[in-house]
């Protein structure tokens, strides 16, 4: 079983980088992984993808050097046996607002006696049979990880019950959904909106879990002074279009005269 990329560098005391793909190209998908991040955030909460596209992504991600990290629907987890066989290392679980959410999902995940997962072991993850069963149930257990979104207010008064539980691995902030909840959308310096990530911090603290985070390149080294320790930095979606619009305002400088010159 190939090794998680993510734990490798958390084990080696580095900083977790991810990067998301908004989009169902496997090409690209291997592009972004092979630049060096730590996971890709592959959504299928947003998105209705076939699949066999999903297993092609989770591919991609193995090809790339990458973990696939992904994100299943809320109250849905029939599909989470089926993407860690095909090779995806990380689950990121939305919407949360209660610990027996995340319990129900570590049984799913973890083979026992730690959970109460099914074994078929003929599959991407057990490269395909080749791996001895025992050495594969450990080799899961220890390297597949678990993402749990805080982004409903309703989860706020349990951030600490599901930081304590074994199967865990990542508290992983939603601020876009917990602020618009909130209602204070983009207001991450709200005092409230602090308490919450200084609470998501402390709990990953006490209990030796990882505090993470979606942000800006620029934004890391702020949120790091606060203790998170995980951070998703960059989309597809964000590279094109940052991209494109300065590609297209770099051009119109050079073409279009000032307002104080003429055309030649």
């Amino acid at each position: 079983m190939t090794p998680s990329t993510f734990r490798q560098k958390i084990a080696a005391g580095g900083t977790p980088i991810s990067a998301k793909a908004c989009y169902q190209d496997p090409e690209l998908v291997e592009l972004l992984a092979s630049a060096g991040f730590d996971a890709i955030w592959i959504c299928l909460e947003h998105k209705r993808v076939d699949p066999s596209v999903v297993y092609s992504l989770i591919q991609a991600c193995r090809l790339g050097g990458a973990d696939a990290l992904i994100r299943v629907k809320p109250s849905n987890h029939t599909d989470l046996l089926w993407l860690l066989e095909s090779g995806a290392r990380g689950v990121m679980l939305p919407r949360v607002t209660h610990p027996e959410e995340v319990r129900t999902v570590i049984a799913a995940m973890k083979f026992p006696p730690a959970g109460r997962r099914g074994c078929d072991a003929i599959h991407a993850e057990s490269n395909f049979g080749r791996e001895p069963t025992l050495e594969y149930l450990a080799a899961a257990n220890r390297e597949n990880f678990l993402f749990v979104q805080i982004e409903e207010p309703e989860v706020v008064p349990h951030i600490d019950a599901i930081a304590a539980l074994p199967g865990v691995d990542v508290l992983f902030v939603g601020p876009g959904d917990l602020t618009i909840a909130l209602g204070k959308f983009g207001q991450l310096d709200d005092p409230e909106v602090v308490k919450i990530l200084h609470a998501v911090v402390d709990a990953c603290r006490r209990y030796g879990k990882l505090a993470g985070i979606p942000c800006a390149a620029d934004q890391v080294a702020r949120y790091r002074a606060m203790g998170f320790g995980c951070f998703n930095v960059f989309s597809d979606y964000r590279g094109v279009t940052a991209g494109a619009a300065q590609a297209l305002q770099t051009v119109r400088q050079g073409i279009i005269p000032a307002p104080d010159q003429k055309p030649r």
